[in-house]
């Protein structure tokens, strides 16, 4: 893919707010490998955003859908 690209991917986190959950659910995908710029020069120019569409309180109980990584990828246009 070339441009823009964005992804939507599901993150299971305990926290004691939503926004508390925004943060680590950040610093999670920060270091996955999925994530990661490879090269340097593209790193360099990156300006990298991520924006949380959606965060969900759920029951302590509730069935987590492994593996709790991965991404669906999709050209921004």
């Amino acid at each position: 893919m070339k441009g823009l690209v964005g992804f939507y991917t599901t993150r299971w986190i305990e926290a004691d707010s939503a926004e508390h959950a925004e943060m680590s659910a950040l610093e999670l995908l920060r270091t996955e490998p999925t994530f990661q710029i490879k090269s340097p020069k593209l790193r360099e120019q990156s300006k990298a955003k991520v924006y949380f569409e959606e965060i969900l309180e759920v029951a302590s109980d509730t069935p987590r859908v492994p593996p709790n990584k991965g991404a669906t990828w999709f050209e921004m246009n």
